[in-house]
């Protein structure tokens, strides 16, 4: 059996139905009918039925072109280090790594694959995000340094004309009052979301696949850097052209797991990628920026992110 074209790499944790529902979606992309392909699940000791559930489904699988293989983990490896694990068993040209509380609406795989495939001097796309009522969802920015970090933390980021100034390490979605178009046409940026990255296996292969040293939030943001830094196929895409549907938050315990990896993650890009007087700095300013969203929101989630900061 020769190799397939493309390898779709999916973690599961505590997320049955999800993942079975992004699965059809997977299957329903007709334009994929043209391709070989591979999906890999690795759960990560999900303590739901989301293990019977995928056994079941790949029994109903009655589709030449698929091939889906399961990992089962005995414990929760993150989302980095279980990436990586279905990469090292990926056979295809191309990896997607995709979220499982996605949906993939129309042929959103495989109108990325093909523009990939057509655009030799980019190593990575991704697809339009939107949020469950249709909206666009932000997906990606700009690499952090002390700028967009600063007018980040301080919410300077906020205000008109700003973002043209400084390159906003999260770019505002048009439904914000600044009606910015940045998600709104195709374009290279630095870096794009986990939930949905289609990849060249050479090129992940070359740099050794995720950080496992992010458990989670961010290994994304760090996987790019280091593409665009290796490789002459270093263009990041976002496309408009491919949908999906992204829930979000599907695998976090708590209010505070997804804020507090952020903040982390930021801190770890810096501790590796930037020089060591800027992390102090950087640390200040992130315990800055959770403290005034517990004043804004009064909220404790921050004041604890603050806290562990």
């Amino acid at each position: 059996m020769t190799n397939p074209i493309l390898s779709i790499i999916i973690v599961s944790y505590n997320t049955a139905d999800i993942t079975i529902d992004c699965l059809k979606s997977i299957i329903a992309d007709k334009g994929l009918k043209e391709y070989s392909c591979e999906i890999i699940i690795v759960d990560n000791n999900s303590k739901d039925d989301s293990l019977k559930k995928i056994e079941s489904f790949k029994k109903s699988l009655k589709i030449e072109n698929w091939n889906l293989k399961i990992i089962s983990n005995n414990y929760n490896a993150g989302f980095g280090k279980a990436n990586n694990q279905g990469l090292k068993i990926a056979t295809g040209n191309y990896v997607l790594f995709l979220n499982s509380d996605t949906i993939v609406l129309h042929s959103a795989i495989s109108q990325s694959l093909d523009w990939l495939s057509s655009h030799p001097e980019s190593s990575t796309c991704t697809a339009q995000l939107l949020n469950r009522d249709k909206t666009i969802q932000a997906s990606g920015g700009f690499f952090p340094n002390l700028s967009n970090v600063f007018t980040w933390c301080t919410s300077l980021d906020d205000l008109p004309f700003i973002n043209k100034l400084v390159k906003p390490l999260h770019p505002h979605t048009p439904s914000f009052y600044t009606k910015d178009k940045f998600y709104l046409h195709d374009h290279p940026q630095d870096w794009v979301t986990g939930a949905f990255m289609l990849t060249r296996k050479p090129v992940l292969d070359k740099i050794g696949g995720f950080d496992e040293n992010y458990f989670m939030y961010g290994e994304e943001l760090e996987l790019s850097y280091r593409i665009k830094k290796s490789t002459k196929q270093n263009q990041v895409w976002y496309l408009v052209g491919p949908q999906i549907i992204h829930l979000g938050g599907a695998s976090a315990k708590n209010k505070l797991d997804p804020i507090l990896k952020e903040y982390q993650g930021i801190l770890s890009f810096f501790k590796k990628h930037r020089p060591n007087w800027q992390y102090p700095i950087v640390r200040g300013l992130l315990k800055l920026n959770a403290f005034s969203r517990f004043i804004i929101h009064f909220s404790p989630t921050y004041l604890q992110a603050c806290s562990k900061i």
